[in-house]
């Protein structure tokens, strides 16, 4: 009954079914302080009820909500929902900000890519300088900030206006340029008296980042409750952000920058600069021969063309640097340490300049320090050469991404969810959580007769079939095609690589297309391909006749962005995205044997069904959505588990219009 009254007083919406069920499970993970992780589908209104039961919790215990997300499209969501809850409640109290990097807040670096290439260190340097010429000297520095300072009422009415309405991130830095003050600053004043503030992860996992954010805040890890939103994607952002690389192009910089800056001594005169960093580039050059291209025998390479990379031995980078320049262990710490000050003395000078403070050879001595620090029962070492031949690189590639959830056991409780997040104890033993945290799976929501998955057996991406059936990819062009221009649909075509994507465009096949026809393209900014995704859904509206979009699975546009009603009716996914069998892949499914006993289905089944279900849910979103999605590779009765309501399909075209009339 005080459920029942609560939901009446608080929830948005009538609710769906589950909904219920969800919201008192996350409630008592809060209560009793434990970790929560659950699946469900896609559109079925998680967002709405990890908001409600966590705001009722956090209002009730003084505690604030950390609410964080991959894409700024997710963020967007987040805050739509507050505000839906803030205008049923009308409680003054639900105060909700999005908050981005500097990258994209920064107003100076609006119109500069180099300023939003920037790191988020060197962003911060850049502003901190900024911000003192601002106020120490006449004329100079940031002018927004300056604004901040000095527009005492201006500050407080875009405070007010966003207490009140609960602006997404986008629309608040809009309204901050037009008035000319900066955003960044301002967020951070409201953040203070934010209830909950939607953040990208790297706010929360990036401990540099983290003590700011908690420090904005005024809070101790306690009285956080911290939300992971499709965190099917959480493993592989903390591997990437716990891993790191030196390429021969960063290297070359640091030459340039030791030119520039009068090429000093290393370790008391032992070695320059730029024969340091030139020998480090043979080095990289001889270990990409060695291990990408074949071992040297009888003095001739033996070329594999189909690898771009290999597994190095530990210590093989350290002891060729030793070697070379007959120095021992100490010397490179030394040198180490003094490249760090060399780029420390780079970046005051750039700074001084007005530029970015970056330094290449200060980020040549942060990797060369955690290069021989790192522990190998969590890492691998790669030589990789992925860029034929233009930017080799060595890589100290992170396995176990629980190395940077610690702050999952020190916040009050943190909630996972995703509408595909199946093994379920995958994303648990990879994160680290206790083995008695909560976990569930709920159904869709919304009728099954709504959606039809057909698969064929005439076709497949696996590439050695490709190789010695010439027929396979005129075929699987023909079902594309004859899908995309025979209904009159919004219809997405999701490939398993931006690769493959442009070797259909290549081939001249996108010609054949009798429809408009839109391509998400791999180096698009967030804006651009925001644009993009509007425009192809303005052609499904109303008399719309329909377009195609094609795109990948795993990126921007294939999660977390809503597609309703006649907006998308048609998703083709081309073959099964299997990661590709790279050296990094092998080492990851090795560790995952060793570890778990699961190396197979935890690094390349759960992963490609994944990628797949994310596609796939762009369809359903609400209970009178009706979609149709078709897998084109022989391969997907393999994962019945993961897609229980797919079925063959003889007569793709006749399938698929029977479904659409009825």
């Amino acid at each position: 009954m005080l459920f029942a009254a609560w939901m009446a007083e608080l929830f948005p919406y009538l609710p769906r079914k589950n909904q219920q069920e969800i919201i008192a499970e996350i409630t008592d993970a809060l209560t009793k302080r434990n970790q929560f992780v659950f699946e469900s589908g896609t559109g079925s209104g998680k967002t709405i009820c990890v908001l409600a039961a966590t705001l009722t919790y956090a209002l009730e215990n003084n505690k604030k909500i950390i609410y964080t997300t991959r894409t700024n499209a997710q963020q967007q969501q987040v805050i739509l929902e507050l505000r839906a809850i803030k205008k049923k409640t009308k409680d003054s109290r639900i105060i909700g900000i999005g908050m981005q990097g500097r990258g994209n807040m920064c107003l100076l670096a609006k119109d500069n890519p180099e300023m939003q290439n920037g790191s988020s260190e060197e962003l911060s340097r850049f502003c901190s300088h900024q911000k003192k010429l601002a106020v120490s000297e006449k004329g100079k520095g940031c002018s927004y900030y300056k604004r901040y300072l000095g527009d005492k009422d201006h500050v407080g009415t875009i405070m007010e206006w966003m207490q009140k309405n609960l602006p997404t991130a986008e629309e608040f830095i809009g309204t901050c340029e037009k008035q000319g003050i900066c955003p960044y600053e301002v967020n951070k004043l409201i953040v203070h008296d934010a209830l909950v503030v939607v953040v990208p992860y790297v706010y929360v996992f990036d401990k540099s980042i983290r003590i700011k954010l908690f420090d904005w805040l005024a809070i101790s890890e306690e009285d956080v409750i911290l939300v992971v939103d499709e965190a099917h994607n959480l493993p592989d952002y903390l591997r990437e952000l716990f891993s790191a690389e030196l390429s021969t192009w960063m290297l070359n910089s640091c030459l340039m920058e030791a030119d520039q800056f009068g090429n000093p001594s290393l370790a008391d005169g032992r070695v320059s600069v730029a024969a340091f960093c030139k020998e480090i580039l043979d080095v990289v050059t001889v270990l990409r021969d060695t291990y990408v291209y074949g071992v040297l025998e009888g003095g001739i390479r033996r070329i594999n063309n189909e690898k771009n990379d290999a597994l190095i031995p530990s210590h093989e980078l350290e002891v060729e640097i030793l070697s070379r320049l007959k120095i021992t262990s100490k010397t490179l710490k030394d040198i180490v340490s003094d490249l760090f000050a060399y780029g420390e003395k780079i970046q005051e000078y750039k700074q001084k300049g007005g530029k970015l403070p970056r330094s290449y050879l200060h980020n040549l001595g942060v990797f060369l320090g955690f290069w021989t620090s790192i522990e190998m029962d969590q890492y691998i070492k790669l030589i990789v050469d992925a860029g034929e031949g233009k930017n080799p690189r060595v890589e100290a590639y992170c396995l176990d991404p629980s190395v940077g959830t610690d702050i999952l056991k020190d916040v009050h409780c943190s909630i996972h969810m995703s509408g595909t997040l199946e093994p379920l104890d995958e994303y648990r033993d990879s994160l680290g959580l206790p083995i008695e945290t909560r976990m569930a799976m709920y159904p869709s929501p919304f009728p099954p007769e709504n959606r039809k998955i057909f698969f064929v057996r005439d076709v497949t991406t696996r590439y050695d079939e490709m190789m010695k059936d010439k027929t396979i990819l005129p075929q699987m062009w023909r079902h594309v095609s004859g899908i995309c221009n025979n209904f009159k649909k919004n219809t997405m075509v999701f490939f398993p690589s931006y690769n493959t994507l442009s070797m259909f465009k290549k081939n001249g096949h996108f010609a054949e297309i009798q429809r408009c026809l839109y391509i998400e393209e791999q180096h698009m900014s967030q804006s651009e391909i925001m644009d993009l995704v509007t425009d192809f859904k303005s052609c499904g509206d109303e008399n719309g006749d329909g377009a195609a979009l094609f795109s990948v699975m795993g990126g921007r546009i294939s999660e977390g962005m809503d597609f309703p009603a006649e907006q998308l009716e048609i998703a083709v996914i081309i073959g099964i995205p299997y990661p590709k069998p790279t050296a990094r892949q092998r080492g990851l499914q090795y560790f995952y044997d060793q570890k778990f006993g699961k190396g197979w289905e935890y690094t390349v089944q759960a992963p490609a069904a994944r990628k797949m279900l994310q596609a796939i849910g762009r369809l359903i979103r609400n209970e009178n959505d009706r979609g149709v999605a078709v897998i084109l590779d022989k391969r997907a009765p393999r994962f019945h588990q993961y897609i229980k309501d797919m079925r063959e399909s003889k007569d793709l075209l006749t399938d698929i219009s029977c479904f659409l009339k009825r």
